[in-house]
This record gives structure tokens, sequence and C-alpha cells, in this order.
């Protein structure tokens, strides 16, 4: 079989470049040896944010205008529009005789059958001034000099491709790209959002987007078929304006980024709205284009500024926002994205069809995305051993924690001039904090009560308590993983017992250990803060406290807003954990057993299933029996 293809596409500056890069490549991994008739298979690992469709293009080029390529093939992975391989192509090369070059997707695991494969695995440079120099002299005979191509690889390659013309001298290319005002972090380290991990709903939704988009320029989609408005929330350091920068190079479109704060450093109210209005006619000119608007939540909500001095300013400038957003004709080809910390604080008209009326999460990384993410920041020359190991560090870490981890890990390796080590990584991490002795003790006190507290109220599937033997900032110490029961009505028993749940580990410190400590409460997300917002809707939106009035409450930030606000309020939520506090301290002292010799099995094993805990809980209470 053959997987050349029969009509070649017109050479450009581009496609040359990367035919360079990967000739360097495949010199590396032995593909110019002389091979007699022996099968030779290289790996070929693109860099970061490449272009893979034009890489693919360039290594077909290669093997059919290379001589000493003559007997290689070149195949690679389809990737769809969820981000998933399908190896057909290269496997079908693997059983065949010839040679062959396996051209593989950036932050993508290269399967073990192909690594055994291959004869060499070969990391491609991004694109190097030579590599420029020398497809600006293959094109066109053009003389580019190396140290005009090293200002050129300042922008972004999409930029550089496009300014720089066959004929059009460098210095002309480079007053082009500065006119734009693009410099930008060298190309390796942009990906596209193919190559992002941990993004889930977000990468979906931007891939579909981007294939929206090509129709759309291509004449087969009418704009108003495509997703056009999208709020994307997640805690800090998540990756949201990567996730921005990612889908516009997948989308091959303009990027405009701001921000409420750029908006406003801009002085008074009304250098403040024509900065706004600036940033949308940027996009406007530019389209297709993404208008990415980072921290628009400092814009603020109507409903909630109050009296102030500053509610006429913040007024007219989300009266413009909205004005700006709702201009549809002149928006046509233009992608408006809003990133946010703290999506609760949003004004409502901002969400409404036609503007951002789409909202997703970016969540921290999982397991299997933290080992990505170690493959993608710190090599991928790692063991599986290794690799493990940083994903086990590293649980909710955010991307900026990984990027920032990278830094730090490749500037030791270059002064070592080495590769990344494992534990060049784990010195680039925050400290990690042990846990022993006395606050060992507390921390497993307090997760096996909530463990012992769930099973008893049967409230779910508990699936395992969990000590740590130590944790880095902003680890946990430990946790109790309970799958609450799905209950499509769920009656007012089961959210007080979901209060219980959440102050069983404050109850047994008291009751165990005499004194109470600053583990259950002070930031958003402890048992405190959870058990609080659940007894605010009892009373306030479900119907189910001392009154039956209704107020909205759907929103951590709304529920703070009325017990800040209204003094009854606050005072009948504080008797529901008051009474749920009395609730499970009585189920910690008649289940104390069971919380003690729990702690004691956390305290030297660091981990309990949840079946455990059950037989733990039958054991005690037959014993007390």
């Amino acid at each position: 079989m053959t997987y050349r293809r029969t009509t070649r596409k017109p050479l450009t500056m581009e496609r040359l470049a990367y035919r360079f890069a990967l000739k360097n490549a495949v010199r590396l991994g032995g593909g110019f040896r002389k091979l007699g008739y022996r099968q030779c298979v290289i790996a070929l690992r693109l860099p970061v944010g490449a272009n893979c469709a034009e890489y693919e293009i360039a290594a077909l080029d290669l093997v059919q205008e290379t001589p000493e390529l003559s007997n290689f093939n070149a195949v690679w992975p389809k990737i769809d529009r969820r981000g998933k391989l399908h190896l057909d192509v290269v496997l079908d090369a693997m059983n065949d005789a010839g040679s062959f070059l396996i051209v593989w997707p950036p932050g993508q695991d290269l399967p073990n059958e192909f690594k055994l494969a291959a004869d060499r695995v070969v990391d491609v440079d991004p694109v190097r001034p030579f590599h420029l120099a020398a497809a600006a002299r293959s094109l066109s005979g053009q003389v580019l000099e190396l140290a005009d191509a090293k200002k050129l690889l300042e922008y972004p390659l999409a930029s550089v491709f496009a300014a720089l013309r066959r004929g059009r001298p460098a210095k002309d290319a480079l007053e082009r790209l500065a006119s734009m005002q693009q410099v930008s972090l060298p190309a390796s380290d942009e990906p596209s959002l193919e190559n992002l991990v941990g993004y889930g709903d977000a990468k979906i939704w931007g891939l579909s987007l981007a294939e929206d988009i090509r129709e759309w320029k291509q004449g087969g989609l009418s704009w108003s078929d495509i997703d056009r408005g999208l709020l994307l929330s997640g805690p800090p350091g998540t990756g949201k304006t990567m996730f921005a920068g990612a889908l516009a190079r997948s989308c091959d479109v303009h990027l405009v980024a701001t921000s409420a704060a750029r908006w406003q450093s801009a002085g008074y109210l009304n250098d403040t709205l024509t900065a706004m209005r600036r940033s949308f006619e940027e996009a406007i000119s530019n389209k297709p284009s993404i208008l990415f608007l980072d921290e628009i939540d400092a814009i603020g909500d109507r409903a909630h500024l109050g009296n102030s001095e500053h509610k006429l300013y913040w007024t007219q400038c989300i009266n413009l926002l909205l004005e700006l957003m709702d201009g549809h004709s002149k928006l046509e080809g233009v992608v408006v994205i809003g990133a946010t910390n703290h999506p609760d604080a949003i004004d409502p008209a901002l969400l409404r069809p036609g503007r951002l009326d789409r909202h997703l999460t970016i969540a921290l990384p999982d397991l299997a995305e933290r080992k990505h993410l170690a493959h993608t920041y710190f090599g991928h020359h790692l063991s599986t051993e290794d690799v493990n190991r940083i994903a086990a560090a590293t649980a909710g870490f955010t991307g900026a924690a990984f990027e920032q981890a990278g830094r730090q890990a490749r500037r030791e390796a270059r002064r070592a001039k080495s590769d990344v080590s494992v534990e060049m990584v784990m010195r680039a991490l925050p400290p990690a904090t042990k846990l022993e002795g006395a606050r060992r003790r507390m921390v497993g006190i307090h997760e096996a009560a909530h463990a012992v507290v769930a099973v008893h109220l049967e409230l779910g599937t508990l699936e395992a308590v969990v000590v740590s033997q130590e944790a880095r900032d902003p680890q946990p110490f430990g946790f109790a993983r309970l799958v609450v029961k799905e209950d499509n009505d769920p009656n007012r028993q089961h959210h007080l017992d979901r209060i219980a749940f959440f102050l069983a580990g404050r109850a047994a410190e008291e009751e165990l250990l005499g004194t109470a400590f600053a583990g259950a409460a002070g930031t958003d997300g402890s048992d405190l803060q959870r058990a609080t917002d659940i007894a605010t809707e009892l009373e306030v939106s479900l119907g189910m406290g001392e009154g039956l009035s209704y107020f909205e409450a759907s929103t951590p930030v709304l529920r703070d807003r009325l017990r800040r606000s209204n003094p009854e309020i606050a005072a009948r939520v504080e008797r529901v954990l008051v009474r749920e506090m009395e609730r499970s301290r009585e189920i910690v002292r008649r289940r104390r057993a069971a919380i003690e010799l729990l702690a004691d099995t956390l305290d030297k094993r660091g981990h309990v299933e949840g079946a455990e805990v059950a037989k733990i809980l039958t054991e005690t209470e037959e014993l007390a029996a």
C-alpha cells in the first residue's frame, strides 16, 4: 500500500521551513545512512504548537524530493474533533515492509508499540533562524540574514509566514510585523488547542468552533449558526488566557486580548469607554477574530452596585459593553470570550442569548491530565515511574503551576547541561510539608469522622478516606471521597444530613481532641462554608426552613450577600448549623470507637477503602453491643 499523495500542493515558505526542520530530525534519526534492504522507522515528535497539517505536507514533500529518502513513506495519526487519535494508517504502515516516518502530534503520548518499532524517536526542533533562511533561499533565491531571521521569529509563526512573501525584503516584513504589535513568545511556547491537555468540555467546544469557522470561511455555514459568545470560568492559573490563544491558533484567526483592568487603566470614564470601543473595533477590522475579555467580572453587576459613588461609572461601562456585544452585523466573524474566576459576579444581562450565552468551566487537571502535563513541561524522556511520581506530587496544581515548575526545572537542566530529571522537577515544586505526630493524628480524626458519619447516615458511596504523608501548597493533607447518592427530589432530611457530614470533622476535633482546629473553615470550599451554603438554601430558596419566602440564592456570592444584608436570615442559618452540629456530635460520640480505630489505621497506612470503613463500623458496633 502507499501513503503518498498523487497531487502535490504548491511550495510555501512555511512548508519549506518545516521541511528543513524535519530533515534535520531525520538525519539525527539515522535516515540518511545507507540502509540496504533493512527497514527503518523514525518517529518524529512535532514541537509544541506545531501546525500539524502543514508539517504532514512537509513530511511528504521531504520523502518525495530527497533522493536519500526515496524508500521512505510518511504517515501520521488522524485527530478527530474531540482530540482522539486514530492510528489505522500508522498501524498499516507497521505491517508493511518499507521504511517510514511517523509524524507524531505534540502533547500526545507515543504508544509503546510505536516506540518498540522505531529505530529512533526524535523531537523535531521548532523553526530556527537557519531553517527560515534556508526556506527563503530555496523558494526564491532570497538571501535572508540569520540576524533578520532571528528577529522575525520573535513574532508568531503564522504572522511571520503571512508577512514574509516571495521576494519581499526581510526589513519590509519586520516593519509590517512591528506595526501590528504582535511580538510574542516563541512559537515553541504557543500550543494550538489540539495540543492542550486538561480543558475538558472547553476543548471540545473550541475544536468544534474551529471546524465551524473553517466551514464558514468556505461559505458553507451561516455565522448565525456558530457559537459566538462564551463565558469561561475556573480557578486562577487554570489556563483561561492560554486557552484563548490556543483557540485562536486552531481557528487560524486574529486574537484581541484585553481586560477590564486594561480598559480602566486608560484614565477617566471617557478614556475607559474609548478603550472598550477600540478593542471591539480591532476585532471587527481583523475578523475573523476572537475578542478575549479577561477578568470580565471586574465590570461588575448593576444589581449590586448599590448607591456608591462609582455606580454611574460602572453602569455606563456595563451598558456600553452590552451595546457593543449587540452589534450583530458588525460582529459577524467575531467570537467574544469572557474569562472570570467569579462567574457569580457577572451581570446577568451579559449572559443572555446572543451575548456570552454559553458557560464552560476549566477544572483542575486530574491524574491522567497531570501525566500529560508532566510530559509537556518536563520532557518525553521521563520514565513512566518518574511521570507517575510527578503526577502524584502535583494533585491540586494548575496548568500555570506546571508551567512555572517547568521553567525552573529547565533552567537547572541548562546549567547542568543535561535533560530535566525527576529530582529537578521535585525541587522546582513548592516544598512539601511532612504530616506527622499530633498534627497527623488531628487530620486522621477529622477525616475519619467525615467518613464514619457519611456511612452512618447512608449519604452515598464512600470511595476512600486518605491522610497524606506530606503535602504541597495548595494540596490538602487529607480527604474523604464521597459520591453523594443521586436524588432527583431530595427532601429536607437529605440536606440536613449533608450539613451534618460537613460538620463532622469539626465535631470530632472538639469531642475527641478537646478543641477545634482551623482546617474546617477559613476559605471558600471549606467544610464550614459548604455547610453554611446548604443551610442558607434551606432557609431562603427551598422553603424548607423557618419561612416560605423565596430569595434568589443560586450562587455562593448571592448567598453570602443575603446573610450579610439580612440579620434575620443570618440568624436562621446559624440556628440550623447549631442544631446539625449537635447532631453530628451525637453521632461522633456514638461512633467514637470506629472513628478512633479508623484514625489509627490512617496513621499507619494513609489510605482506607470505603468498604473497609463500613466493616470497621460493623465490628465496633458489635463489640459495643
